[in-house]
């Protein structure tokens, strides 16, 4: 058996060793500096965005960001003309080498945004005569691309680029009236 007094003298060791290890813990912790920061500028940008999409204190329009989007009018203006020009530049010469899918795509993803843009800048037109005029300018525009995007499907290198350039005018009669 042991010894009482060799217990007690190993549990007291035990309590020594920890209580050591627990100051020099607390000095090393002490010797470190703090840094700093201050991320409120990232924040106010939009840094962290992620964490607002999986609140669910918010609505779910703000937290797909489609408040955020509709807001800046003018990012939206800028957006509707870096669409344009991409329409403009690259869909035609992958039409005219027959590059029919890269020309397909190019135009659905320029369409995925020019759709929420120009109903953004379409509501909030002032009066309901000019916001029904461009919502009817807006429906036409997706017609023509819808036509488009067909003759692309079909492979139809002429009535393709007929159509393109139908699809330009009415983007550009949209634009007039919107912005």
């Amino acid at each position: 058996m042991l010894n009482p007094l060799v217990l007690a003298l190993q549990v007291l060791a035990g309590f020594v060793a920890a209580g050591a290890a627990l100051v020099a813990a607390g000095s090393a912790q002490a010797v470190t500096s703090v840094d700093l920061f201050d991320d409120r500028k990232v924040r106010d940008t939009g840094f962290d965005l992620i964490y607002e999409a999986r609140d669910l204190d918010l609505d779910q329009s703000v937290r797909d960001g489609l408040t955020q989007a509709r807001s800046d009018l003018e990012a939206t203006k800028k957006r509707i003309k870096e669409a344009e020009a991409r329409i403009d530049n690259a869909v035609a010469p992958s039409i005219t080498k027959q590059y029919w899918t890269e020309a397909r795509e190019e135009l659905r993803r320029q369409l995925g945004t020019l759709r929420f843009d120009l109903n953004s800048l379409a509501t909030a037109k002032a009066g309901k005569e000019e916001k029904k005029k461009a919502l009817a300018l807006r429906k036409d525009f997706i017609r023509s691309v819808e036509d488009l995007d067909l003759a692309l499907r079909k492979k139809d290198k002429e009535s393709a680029l007929n159509k393109l350039n139908v699809a330009k005018s009415s983007l550009d009669t949209v634009i007039a009236n919107l912005l």
